[in-house]
């Protein structure tokens, strides 16, 4: 299609983590303010984009196929993939003429400007320049509403990475640490809480070592203290930490404030001591588990969740055993199971001794059962007790879902009208499906 042809819709498909989600949340809220118009993925678009990830081959993969489900539906589209996959493999996509246009990090924050480039598959625009620079700023990117339409809003106040672990791309397509300015963001929180959110939840690449690369500036739990005095929505949800960030100083700033809600996600990757250090992880299996039976002691009804990576290189039976060993003897609360993917450009895809196949395909299921088992018991002990929920979604007439301040999804009947964005008191009574259910609602609507 003509470059300078006025385009109005624009389909948007979303990929990876919560800071991309974030992300997408900006770039609909500039497309809208231009006049474009936002249509689902599976319809006919003038323009499709694809908010890539690269942390495993699997999201290339996704990145990939979206990109000729874009072709399919709009052979004359602007045809355009951002972000980390984007970054990473530019030359494979314009290879096999995917994209009209390839927006690595941060050349995405300028989308509407390379929208008026011309691309063509055959010659796509590229602009993939800058995401590693040493220095880097972090990008501002205000927005208003999610687009995602939960009542729930995530708010990105850190991007990047100095860690390199060694199989991990993420330093190498986001860049180093950079963090929102403090005021920036109480603001931000106040303007979403004001917007009727009942919910934010604060994320970020590294989001433990927010404020570390700024000058005069507190660090994340000093943050924390700082909405004390703020505007702030009834729920303040931290998204994932690292082990080694969680010091006391936080957990007790997170444990005295009712509002931050009770609910940690803490990377392991591994139960084994050598596997840790040949990952680059600056912690070893005692640590980890020290930290976690200190936050269960702390607050026995959080939610602890945890990473973990089957066959990376070199894992032998005894290793991935020890893996296996301490994850059943912690109170975590459930598990994201990931088998190994070689990154291109990190150490670890130079590493011999793949595990492949069948048997990574064994352990990535033996793992997955186990978090199968641990959420589970986790859930069932809230049988009989009641929570407070803020409800999302109507799932059928009658019936709303939400999610508990520590992280479990509920099914609640109800014959109330529109109770969305509604934070309720109800009794649990037993499952619906994977999910709690509970028995209705509650006289006491809270805040």
């Amino acid at each position: 299609m003509d470059s300078k042809k006025t385009v109005r819709a624009v389909a948007v498909e979303t990929l990876g983590c919560k800071v991309n989600q974030y992300e997408t949340s900006y770039f609909l809220q500039v497309l809208r303010s231009k006049g474009y118009e936002c249509v689902s993925f599976r319809d006919r678009a003038d323009v499709y984009i694809v908010h890539s990830c690269a942390v495993t081959a699997k999201a290339g993969y996704q990145t990939r196929q979206l990109l000729r489900r874009a072709f399919r539906l709009n052979p004359d589209a602007l045809i355009v993939v951002a972000g980390c996959y984007a970054q990473m493999d530019a030359s494979r996509i314009a290879r096999e003429r995917l994209a009209t246009h390839i927006l690595g990090n941060p050349g995405k924050f300028d989308l509407l400007h390379w929208l008026d480039r011309p691309g063509t598959l055959d010659s796509p625009c590229i602009a993939t320049e800058g995401a590693t620079r040493p220095h880097p700023e972090f990008e501002l990117l205000p927005v208003s509403r999610m687009h995602t339409g939960r009542t729930r809003a995530t708010l990105k106040i850190q991007d990047g990475c100095n860690d390199f672990c060694s199989y991990c791309v993420v330093p190498y397509v986001r860049g180093r640490c950079r963090s929102l300015a403090a005021e920036e963001v109480l603001s931000q929180v106040e303007g979403l809480a004001g917007a009727g959110y009942r919910e934010i939840v604060l994320t970020g690449i590294h989001l433990g070592q927010w404020g570390r690369d700024l000058e005069r500036e507190p660090d994340l739990c000093g943050l924390l203290k700082m909405m004390d005095s703020r505007i702030h929505p009834p729920r303040l949800r931290l998204s994932s930490l690292e082990p080694v960030e969680i010091r006391p100083d936080l957990l007790d700033a997170i444990q005295s404030r009712p509002w931050i809600c009770r609910h940690f996600h803490i990377p392991l990757q591994s139960g084994d001591a050598e596997i840790l250090r040949r990952m680059r992880r600056p912690y070893d299996p005692d640590r980890y588990a020290e930290l976690i039976f200190r936050i269960h002691a702390s607050l026995p009804d959080a939610a602890i969740g945890a990473d973990v990576m089957a066959g990376f290189p070199g894992e032998t039976p005894e290793q991935f055993d020890n893996t296996c060993r301490l994850i059943e003897g912690l109170p975590l609360s459930y598990l994201h199971v990931f088998p190994f993917s070689p990154r291109p450009g990190t150490l670890a895809a130079t590493f011999s001794d793949p595990v492949q196949g069948h048997e990574l395909k064994r352990r990535t299921g033996i793992l997955q059962e186990i978090g199968k088992r641990k959420k589970r018991a986790f859930r069932e002990r809230f049988i009989g007790r009641s929570m407070e929920v803020l409800l999302e979604t109507q799932i059928q007439p009658c019936l709303w879902e939400g999610l508990s301040e520590n992280y479990i999804p509920v099914s609640v009947p109800t014959a109330e009208g529109n109770l969305r964005a509604d934070l309720l008191h109800v009794k649990i009574t037993g499952f619906r499906g994977e999910d709690l259910l509970a028995e209705g609602v509650d006289e006491a609507v809270c805040r």
